[in-house]
């Protein structure tokens, strides 16, 4: 059984997805339906029978391929090859992998192979070259990564050391602010001026507002040209006359779609229980952007986390943790945290990862025990440093000689190679672990 199944998004199956759930053990509402293909294909294999597909990567890590990994944990799986964000489809952003298994009962390995580049000559060659073998009861059904074996030890290691994040935050990682229509809520500071001076109640909706871009490892956040007109369900407009008669050009694009309507030329937005002058999302938990926050952009090439003590109002590509914790902060930034964006998060092309807060709440955060003194101490030393680090990143922003921007990069290399020392020391890795961490492709 030879493919290359067809990549249709979920939400273009919506009527078939009973079908999938009462006929496929794989079935998850949101996985694409290559995953129904996967199954069905291993399904048809006679006894001895070899299934083999290219297909998208990103049911090894994300949420919806979580039964799919279960599942294929108890067929027999021989080898996959994962090209990663390597073009292989010259036309299309795909990020293949192929899998290979055999109809014989439970495996207890396979042979995995990451394909780093496109120059060899024959596939078969590269994979004997730089394939090793992995063990099916160290797979985790969270996420599968294909490390080397000594690189899959150390994820184990660090995962031992530390809670996942979701448990230490207490479930507190939130998600930015869809409006359903930006041009109408997202203001300037032109705008936000009229606004104010027509109607001074006005200031109490609008919010300073980022986006995902504004969004940079330990950088300041000092956006004074964007805001939100936040009117959360339940506003009370009318209380608002600037804001309302400002939303009022915009009226038709924000009217909800209705449920009984039919076609597909509404002008508005999506059906939805809101009024026209709302935001489209209900935000419930509004208030936590009123609070300190860590702040990160859903989108980047190495962990970007900041400190947002300003209560700025975010877009919905970037995520925010509601804790004052400099320690956290500290750790997220880290090495070795990029070490875990490289093992445990999907990556796009151009070496970008998506930290969606359903992996990252999976990443371990070392706890302190604050009645042992050599642990607190190491916890005040880190929060020192992170608040040093945050310091000398102002610092940066603001000063404009060259020289003296170059005397305060210096200063911040530094202090990061501190905070990644006492990580190691924290997560207790050897000196062969650090080297790992270090030099992770």
């Amino acid at each position: 059984m030879i493919g290359n199944p067809p990549y249709v998004r979920q939400e273009s199956i919506k009527e078939q997805k009973e079908y999938f759930q009462a006929h496929y053990a794989t079935y998850q509402g949101t996985a694409d339906l290559y995953v129904y293909f996967i199954e069905k294909g291993i399904s048809l294999l006679r006894n001895g029978g070899l299934f083999s597909y290219i297909v998208a990567n990103k049911w090894m890590r994300a949420n919806y391929g979580k039964p799919l990994r279960s599942w294929l944990k108890g067929k027999c799986i021989e080898e996959i090859v994962d090209f990663g964000d390597l073009p292989v489809f010259t036309t299309a952003t795909t990020y293949p992998c192929v899998i290979r298994v055999k109809n014989d009962g439970p495996g207890t390995s396979f042979q995995a192979v990451f394909v780093e580049n496109l120059s060899f000559t024959n596939l078969s060659d590269y994979v004997s070259q730089h394939s090793h073998s992995i063990e099916i009861k160290n797979l985790d059904d969270s996420g599968w990564t294909l490390a080397d074996p000594k690189s899959q030890g150390l994820l184990k290691k660090i995962q031992i050391a530390g809670i996942p994040l979701g448990k230490y935050v207490e479930g507190k990682i939130f998600y930015g602010i869809k409006t359903g229509l930006n041009k109408a809520f997202v203001i300037d500071e032109k705008t936000r001026k009229k606004l104010i001076q027509e109607d001074p109640k006005s200031a109490e909706l609008i919010k300073p507002f980022l986006v995902g871009k504004d969004v940079k490892r330990y950088q300041p956040l000092d956006n004074k040209s964007r805001y939100l007109i936040f009117t959360r369900h339940g506003t009370e407009i009318s209380k608002y006359p600037a804001i309302l008669e400002y939303l009022k050009q915009f009226k038709k694009e924000l009217m909800p779609k209705p449920k009984d309507f039919v076609g597909d030329s509404w002008p508005g937005r999506k059906p939805g229980d809101y009024e026209w002058y709302e935001i489209q999302d209900t935000i419930d938990y509004y208030q936590e952007f009123e609070k300190p926050k860590i702040i990160y952009p859903e989108i980047c090439s190495k962990p970007e986390f900041t400190f947002d003590g300003s209560f700025y109002y975010t877009n919905n590509k970037c995520f925010l943790i509601t804790l004052n914790d400099k320690y956290l902060l500290g750790i997220l930034n880290s090495k070795l945290d990029y070490f875990l964006f490289k093992q445990m998060l999907p990556k796009l092309q151009g070496g970008f990862f998506m930290p969606a807060s359903v992996i990252l709440k999976e990443f371990p955060i070392r706890t302190i025990t604050f009645s042992d003194p050599d642990d607190k101490a190491r916890h005040d030393k880190m929060v020192a440093l992170v608040e040093r680090m945050l310091a000398l990143h102002m610092k940066r922003a603001e000063v404009k000689l060259d020289h003296e921007k170059n005397l305060i990069e210096g200063q911040i290399e530094a202090t990061d190679t501190q905070i990644d020392a006492l990580v190691y020391e924290l997560y207790g890795l050897t000196e062969e672990e650090i080297r790992i961490v270090e030099n992770a492709g």
